[in-house]
């Protein structure tokens, strides 16, 4: 990883577990209560930031419960700035979508960018490597001014932050917590102080972040686990070795509550946002959780309060989009038929009877060859012909249509969409004809026309030689008159 990352141009690796190994040292102040300072109140770890998020906005009664410190990326962030310099460009690379927010949310961020493993995978597509290539580089981990302890390497699974402290031991007084609901769970007991341990951690992916949902890996979890717990296992850079932690003011921080400030609708108001999405008894309420929510109700108050929509909810969208496909369907004027391998009819719209019910009761389970020839649509059925805009004519009913007919292969059906053509057509056949007879009467007129001219030649004609003679007698007679 290390050499394919320095090919494509980064300067130094470093892995965050070096931070999270100060981190885990000042959670350690916490869990074992050093230095006898008596702890006021039960601290939850604040390394995840999807915990952070939902006690600032949902638990805000527990803001001085968090951890005063910050993540392990933040410190990580920190700590290679100071060693490197303030100019060093810092990109972090996790697992967590929530990472991307804070960083850049928290004030005091050195982390100049962040990805996810799923950007790292595709962005070291163009960079790769073999394991029989060599290695361009070493793995550079920034000598931190701390030693390891490799604690933090443990980070990354549910239960890894209070492992060195409690081992696999059964604590009372610390409690390891991951999955957003479970989260939500024991701050509901802490909110409503049923249990009171030192140190609670809590992590919102189940599992742990090996199950962050941008780790680009589909391992099964316990796989996942099991390799991290053995890499941290064998750290042979960090055996043996304790830290002194001496809390630093840059990795302290304070929390502010951002407390939703929902206000609950009345019963009634709940009762016609419900409405709104087809549930107008109990039985209506599915409870499905596909819109997010535990039940139907908070769905509902979420869309009162504004944290939700009326379409969020997945049953109704499907019968919404159900009601509108059958009204277009119902008030199609084409015919839509839907017939089986057999040519047993599935469905039909009203059209069908405009069209073919003239002699015949038409009803689901009949065949399609008791209406009309059916020869493309076995075709269709049969070897997946398709018929796009073919003109047929069904002199037996007195219409023209043209057809477009759809193999279904996935659901054994085949699917036909009839359009009535048949005043179109005979407007056509109309309009043909009267060119027809708009032909026939030009070409009439021309040859009488014709006719006409040629008698009209003939009469020039003879008037003509009428002419000459009757001139030609004339003059005779002139001359003749002369000459006596």
């Amino acid at each position: 990883m290390s050499a394919v990352l320095t090919t494509a141009g980064v300067s130094a690796v470093a892995e965050t577990a070096a931070a999270a190994d100060i981190i885990s040292a000042i959670y350690g102040t916490y869990i074992k209560n050093d230095g006898n300072k008596p702890l006021q109140n039960t601290v939850i770890s604040s390394c995840c930031p999807v915990v952070v998020n939902i006690i600032e906005r949902y638990y805000p009664k527990l803001i001085n419960n968090l951890a005063p410190v910050i993540s392990p990326m933040l410190a990580h962030a920190k700590l290679i700035k100071k060693q490197y310099g303030q100019d060093t460009f810092v990109v972090f690379a996790g697992p967590c979508i929530a990472k991307i927010a804070e960083a850049r949310d928290s004030g005091s961020s050195q982390v100049d960018a962040v990805i996810t493993f799923e950007h790292l995978r595709e962005w070291l597509k163009q960079y790769p490597i073999t394991m029989s290539s060599p290695l361009k580089s070493k793995y550079t981990q920034p000598p931190l001014a701390t030693s390891r302890t490799g604690a933090g390497r443990y980070f990354p699974v549910a239960g890894g932050i209070v492992h060195p402290f409690i081992g696999p031991d059964v604590n009372e007084d610390v409690i390891s917590v991951d999955g957003i609901e479970n989260c939500i769970e024991v701050f509901e007991g802490l909110t409503s102080k049923s249990f009171a341990p030192k140190f609670i951690e809590a992590l919102a992916c189940p599992g742990g972040c090996i199950s962050g949902p941008a780790i680009g890996s589909n391992q099964l979890m316990q796989s996942k686990r099991n390799k991290v717990l053995f890499y941290a296992r064998n750290d042979a850079t960090s055996r043996g070795q304790q830290v002194a932690v001496a809390v630093r003011e840059e990795l302290l921080r304070t929390y502010d509550a951002k407390p939703v400030n929902a206000a609950k609708p009345t019963e009634d108001q709940v009762i016609e946002i419900l409405k709104q999405t087809g549930k107008f008894t109990v039985k209506d309420e599915k409870n499905c959780g596909a819109c997010g929510y535990n039940t139907c109700r908070d769905k509902a108050v979420a869309v009162f309060q504004g944290l939700a929509e009326i379409d969020m909810c997945v049953p109704y969208m499907r019968s919404k989009a159900e009601s509108f496909a059958n009204i277009i369907v119902e008030n199609s004027l084409n015919a839509i038929i839907a017939v089986n391998e057999k040519m047993v009819l599935k469905e039909f719209n009203p059209a069908v009877k405009r069209m073919f019910g003239v002699t015949k009761e038409i009803y689901k389970g009949m065949s399609l060859t008791e209406l009309f020839d059916c020869s493309d649509f076995i075709a269709a059925a049969k070897f997946g012909h398709k018929v796009i805009g073919k003109r047929v004519e069904y002199q037996v009913y007195g219409i023209i249509t043209e057809q477009m007919i759809i193999p279904v292969p996935e659901h054994s059906l085949v699917i036909a969409i009839i359009t009535d053509v048949t005043a179109h057509e005979r407007r056509n056949r109309e309009l043909q004809q009267m060119k027809l007879e708009t032909v026939e009467k030009a070409t009439e007129i021309i040859n009488k026309q014709m006719h006409v001219a040629q008698e009209i030649a003939g009469l020039l004609g003879e008037t003509t030689a009428e002419t000459k003679s009757a001139l030609l007698e004339l003059i005779m007679l002139i001359k003749g008159k002369g000459e006596t």
